[in-house]
């Protein structure tokens, strides 16, 4: 698994209001971001923390395990963010 070089660069008004109603915030979205596998899914990228990352990289991701960053593929704007345990449908 790689260590992704990406962190935030624009944060689109709905995900601003999306991390602002689920509870998460900058810090864990930079996590996600830097740690978390990416799949290209319905013309998106799609980066999430699971057990497999937190064993990985270590425990500090434990809080953002089932994280999921939605982006923008054409210039990386985060689109939304929500929690969902299940990453069977992310492929690699």
């Amino acid at each position: 698994m790689a260590y992704h070089s990406e962190s935030i660069s624009s944060i689109s008004k709905h995900a601003q209001q999306r991390m602002s109603t689920r509870a998460i915030n900058e810090w864990q979205i930079d996590q996600v971001l830097r740690y978390g596998r990416a799949s290209h899914t319905r013309n998106a990228l799609i980066y999430a923390i699971g057990k497999r990352e937190v064993k990985e990289y270590g425990k500090f991701l434990e809080v953002c395990a089932g994280i999921h960053v939605l982006c923008s593929p054409t210039d990386n704007t985060i689109v939304t963010t929500y929690r969902n345990n299940d990453l069977k449908g992310l492929r690699r």
